[in-house]
């Protein structure tokens, strides 16, 4: 049996909401998995095909959530999400590897999509060994997500430490991946953050995130350019991104009814409302990424992805179709 696994990209904190929000978007990366005698990677550089490779790390220690040992598998990897780019690709190699170690458990139908209980697991693994669930989530559930990790020591089972609520995204909403052409890793972009922060700060994030979340659900785009501002972590990443405040100006002039900087950067991402004002977002800023002086920025033009990982199985027992759990289309839940 061999079984196709494809993760979205996700964009994180959308703002004010650091660590807590994120969204699936339509762009993946997809991995090729089957039994083997042994274990071999495929499909990536030299240096990631090692047991170290995140897909195998995660599939090991969701393993051993379930119980299992750590199948052998033969794993082939398409990935097309940019990586140390802000656009979740470590979250969507440890969701695909999680999600395989599930597929590949003892007695589980093949052909069954994954139940919102496999899913939880799925983003309960992941968030532990993330460290936050804001890409976590919407990769294994699709849509719009908050999430908090609970407080306390994760229960033995690794399930329960994720709260996670989401709503689907209003289907008119485009977003403007733009990317530069270097990397700025997670970890150099969270030693840029202060230790701690003051209470006005607080405070100004707290009510900004809460309406990014409304915003959401209601699917009023203008209340999201009006919360997206923060205090928390942009201001400080900025610095470390040539281009942020110029290509950041331009998205506001052509027509973007919201900007934010993904997850830690480097990449920004900006909202349009309909083809139309998609069209005209690119036209302003195709000379503005072109000239830039540390090279030309693409720009990835994405839609927000409803279910977040999904699979199909090949082989006797199964079709080839993909599968999806079926998800509340409206609400936050």
């Amino acid at each position: 049996m061999t079984f196709e696994i494809r993760v979205p990209a996700t964009t994180a904190n959308i703002g004010p909401g650091f660590d807590s929000l994120g969204i699936a978007l339509s762009l993946y990366n997809r991995f090729s998995i089957e039994p083997a005698d042994a274990t071999s990677v495929e499909g990536c550089e030299e240096k990631y095909r090692g047991p170290d490779n995140l897909f195998l790390v995660a599939m090991r220690r969701a393993a051993a959530l379930l119980g299992m040992t750590a199948p052998r598998v033969r794993l082939s990897i398409e990935a097309r999400i940019p990586t140390a780019r802000g656009l979740g690709s470590s979250a969507a190699m440890i969701v695909g590897g999680a999600t395989a170690a599930l597929l590949l458990s003892e007695n589980r139908d093949p052909g069954r999509p994954l139940s919102a209980e496999e899913r939880r697991f799925i983003l309960d693994a992941a968030a532990e060994l993330e460290g936050h669930p804001d890409n976590a989530a919407p990769a294994a559930m699709g849509g719009f997500c908050a999430s908090i990790a609970e407080a306390g020591a994760p229960e033995a089972s690794g399930r329960g430490r994720v709260v996670c609520a989401r709503c689907a995204v209003e289907p008119s909403w485009g977003f403007h991946a733009l990317v530069p052409p270097f990397e700025l890793p997670t970890r150099e972009a969270r030693a840029a953050l202060p230790a701690a922060v003051g209470r006005r700060d607080a405070v100004f994030n707290v009510g900004r995130a809460a309406l990014v979340v409304l915003a959401f659900e209601k699917g009023d785009a203008a209340l999201l350019g009006a919360a997206c501002d923060d205090r928390l972590h942009q201001p400080y990443r900025k610095a470390m991104i040539p281009g942020y405040d110029e290509v950041m100006d331009a998205c506001l002039r052509g027509g973007a009814a919201a900007a934010w900087l993904s997850g830690a950067g480097p990449t920004l991402m900006a909202l349009t409302v309909g083809a139309e004002s998609a069209d005209r977002l690119a036209a302003a800023l195709a000379p503005v990424l072109a000239a830039r002086p540390e090279g030309p920025w693409r720009h990835l033009r994405l839609s927000a992805e409803p279910s977040g990982v999904a699979f199909s199985a090949r082989g006797r027992e199964a079709g080839a179709s993909l599968r999806e759990s079926s998800f509340d289309k409206g609400r936050l839940r």
